[in-house]
């Protein structure tokens, strides 16, 4: 075919000319911008190529570097976290203990103001006991007293007087 239309050229026109049927020249016109594209655009097409596969290399080298960088980070942080954790748990532990002395201590410390209360509510009472039996003592000696007076000058007469007074006075000398 393609002889057959070189042919059909160079039998048509007596010289280079332009061949105007698509159908016929398509074939042709490929073969030469093909041909030319390659022959002058093989340097500059290359080079294109080499800059692409450089650029593509330098991201995927750049990439590897950052996936190696996260990956790094995540681990660092992975560890920060389980440190963190472990820390959280020393402090949750420390801090339960801490809860249980308190509160052994606020026991401890009730248990002996308790007592406390106790005692002083006994020494209270003794103290109350102890004045309310001082004032009864008072009351029956002054009402003992008042009923020896109402009484006395009944039974005491000038004869139980001078009696009297001789018994002090015997005693006194004994």
């Amino acid at each position: 075919m393609f002889t057959e239309a070189l042919g059909l050229l160079a039998s048509e026109t007596k010289g280079f000319g332009l061949n105007f049927d698509i159908l016929e020249t398509n074939l042709i016109n490929l073969i030469i911008i093909i041909g030319v594209l390659f022959y002058f655009g093989r340097d500059f097409l290359g080079s294109k190529l080499q800059e692409r596969r450089e650029a593509i290399e330098k991201a995927i080298t750049e990439a590897e570097a950052r996936q190696k960088k996260a990956a790094s980070s995540l681990a660092e942080q992975q560890q920060k976290l389980q440190m963190a954790k472990k820390e959280a748990e020393k402090i949750r532990a420390d801090a339960k203990t801490n809860a249980e002395v308190a509160r052994q201590a606020v026991l401890d410390q009730s248990a002996k103001d308790v007592e406390r209360l106790k005692a002083s509510a006994a020494q209270d009472l003794t103290s109350q006991q102890e004045k309310v039996m001082q004032e009864l003592r008072r009351r029956v000696s002054e009402m003992a007293m008042e009923k020896v007076r109402s009484r006395l000058p009944q039974v005491l007469n000038d004869g139980k007087q001078s009696q009297l007074i001789d018994q002090s006075i015997a005693q006194l000398k004994d």
